[in-house]
Order: C-alpha cells, then sequence, then structure tokens
C-alpha cells in the first residue's frame, strides 16, 4: 500500500484504505473499470474534507478536475 493513501490523505482511517484484502479488492475494480485508484482516493479525500459544510460551492469542479484525469 502506497504511503498516499495514509500519510498525505485522510483515507488512511478507512477499513477500505487499511485493510490490505478490501484494498486488493479495490484495486482488482478499479483496474477493472480503468478507473485510477488515485482519482477514487482523491474523490473520497473531497467528499470527506467537504462533508461538514452547508454549502458545496466549488465541489462540482473539483470533481471535474479530479475527473479529468482519467482522460
Amino acid at each position: 500500500m502506497s504511503d498516499f493513501y495514509n500519510e498525505d490523505s485522510i483515507v488512511g482511517d478507512l477499513p477500505l484504505w487499511s485493510d490490505k484484502e478490501a484494498m486488493a479488492v479495490l484495486d482488482k475494480i478499479a483496474e477493472a473499470h480503468s478507473v485510477p485508484i488515485d482519482v477514487l482516493t482523491e474523490l473520497v479525500v473531497l467528499q470527506r474534507t467537504r462533508q461538514h459544510q452547508e454549502r458545496a460551492a466549488g465541489i462540482y469542479q473539483r470533481i471535474e478536475e479530479i475527473l479529468g484525469r482519467m482522460d
């Protein structure tokens, strides 16, 4: 498991990122659908950092930027 998932983001506490077997399943599914795991991670990080906000100002643009890296 990369340091990106634990140290540089806020997903290291999530079972999906901290459990090796769960991460292997996520990697397999992401690969089958041609979705880079870092894109999924960044979307989860975005959601977790914004979940306390009442308004989602600017979030759609940020989601588009993240998903745009898949092209």
